[in-house]
């Protein structure tokens, strides 16, 4: 019996930017009932790859086929319009409109006078939030969720064009672990309904988990093609980085505490209440909790971005009240937004100009910024962090997501603030990146800074921190020393 044509089918695609191979030569293909996952290092080619089958962007060469059909797609209307749907690592939502309508911006439906039949809108929404469990109101403005809540809310926008295709490139980058194995569920369901699925993840247990084939890219070319079924994680991570590393290497080294250098006591605000702890230099102090436990809010607070009504901040032993950012960067906090293309990267500047935006006040001289200075400091974050870019002048928006990440960390690293907040530092990163920036984080301990880490990954928390506090409710409900951390206990004080 003769196979079906392939429900998408890449062919010897290639993609150049200047002075960079993205693409070379990658054939691909995906077949209905199938999930046929893409793996690899940051810079490998997956986000290119993506890319060029969504209609962002041309190849340089090669042809892509739909249902046998040669296509040549020009935008992704194009690919959504052959029930090709994609949910982007990036977010690529609008703040300013309702969950609803972000859900079916361009598909709305209408009544008898053709306007915007705002009734069915919502409760269609509503049902598909429903399928995720996460309780969103539909009429409420996206700009006002939580990244993790805008990423359900991408998910359901790709499910609600009812497409043949659907490309998920880290789509539980920031779902909970409950969120998480729902989303596979659904990805089950969809595969039995003949839906092929192109999944994206560093999380090499979901890769093992809901595929049938994985294809392993590894500098822009594929490198293997393998069946799920009998392969194992050491050797994905052999294939992808070209070298054994075991995947949760642990980079944890035990170091002595210093004094006090960030004191909350009893802090709050309309988020949470009564939350006290301190931060000693040369800790890392992870705050964990499950999505809408207010974590976010505290640090958000602590660096000034929101205010605190109640109780009091004491920093480098002086009691703050921080009114902006800029304060908090005055005393010497940094933080690392998990939304790097919002909150983290100016994306139509150069990985210079991204690198050295904290450090325009010491690298002017009579209000000129000093150009020789700027590529000496950037060289040396990219060296630090090994950041897989063509030049320093290249542009932030053709690296790869996890180099993206990197240049964020590598600013606030030049910046040499004494308290940095990590929100989320290797969210989309691959395993050999992740070691590498987990190794920076701890060398930064190391060096006398103090760390308050925010991770969706409970283990990698576990792996890198001195201290863990958890969070449920907008209240602390328990509080972890190194030699207590237990998955279990730690788990069950989310529901306290």
């Amino acid at each position: 019996m003769t196979q079906a044509a392939p429900l998408l089918e890449v062919k010897n695609l290639s993609k150049t930017f200047p002075g960079v191979l993205a693409l070379n030569d990658v054939s691909f293909d995906l077949h209905a009932g199938e999930v046929h996952s893409l793996i690899g290092e940051n810079g490998a080619g997956k986000s290119t790859l993506l890319s060029c089958i969504n209609g962002l962007q041309k190849p340089t060469s090669g042809k892509i086929y739909v249902d046998g059909r040669l296509t040549d797609f020009n935008s992704p209307v194009d690919a959504i319009g052959q029930r090709l749907s994609m949910v982007h690592q990036e977010l690529v939502l609008c703040p300013n409109l309702t969950v609803a309508e972000n859900i079916f911006l361009g598909r709305e439906p209408t009544g008898p006078a053709g306007l915007k039949d705002t009734i069915r809108l919502e409760r269609d929404a509503r049902d598909l939030l429903a399928q995720l469990r996460v309780p969103i109101d539909p009429a409420r403005k996206l700009g006002r969720l939580s990244l993790n809540e805008q990423q359900v809310v991408e998910i359901c926008r790709a499910l609600a064009a009812d497409p043949k295709v659907i490309v998920l490139d880290e789509p539980t980058a920031s779902l909970n672990d409950d969120q998480v194995e729902h989303l596979l569920g659904i990805i089950h369901d969809l595969r039995e309904r003949g839906l092929g699925i192109v999944y994206v993840s560093h999380r090499l247990n979901e890769v093992l988990d809901i595929s049938d084939r994985i294809t392993v890219l590894r500098d822009g070319q594929v490198v293997a093609t393998e069946t799920a079924k009998g392969v194992d994680q050491a050797h994905l991570v052999s294939l992808m980085v070209g070298r054994e590393r075991k995947p949760g290497e642990n980079v944890y080294a035990r170091r002595d505490l210093g004094e006090i250098v960030l004191d909350a006591q009893q802090i709050g605000n309309s988020h949470f209440q009564d939350v006290s702890f301190s931060l000693h230099k040369g800790e890392i102090l992870g705050i964990a909790g499950l999505l809408g436990c207010q974590r976010e809010a505290v640090v958000r607070s602590l660096f000034g971005a929101q205010r605190i009504d109640d109780g009091k901040l004491i920093v480098h032993g002086k009691e703050q009240h921080f009114r902006s950012p800029h304060d908090a960067i005055d005393n010497g906090i940094a933080f690392m937004a998990a939304d790097r293309k919002q909150e983290g990267l100016v994306l139509n500047m150069t990985v210079a100009d991204n690198i050295s935006l904290t450090m325009l006040d010491r690298l002017t001289s009579f209000g000129f910024l000093k150009r020789s200075s700027v590529l000496e400091m950037t060289q040396n974050m990219i060296d630090l962090l090994a950041i897989k870019v063509g030049s320093a002048t290249q542009r932030i928006s053709q690296l790869s997501g996890g180099n993206q990440q990197k240049v964020v960390i590598g600013k606030w690293i030049a910046r040499k603030c004494d308290i940095i907040i990590a929100e989320d530092p290797t969210r989309g990163v691959d395993v050999g990146a992740k070691y590498e920036i987990w190794r920076a984080i701890q060398s930064l301990a190391e060096e006398g800074r103090a760390v308050i880490l925010l991770t969706t990954e409970l283990e990698e928390m576990m792996a890198a921190c001195d201290r863990i506090i958890v969070m449920g409710r907008g209240r602390i409900t328990g509080t972890f020393q190194r030699d207590e951390f237990s998955a279990e206990d730690i788990a069950h004080r989310f529901f306290v």
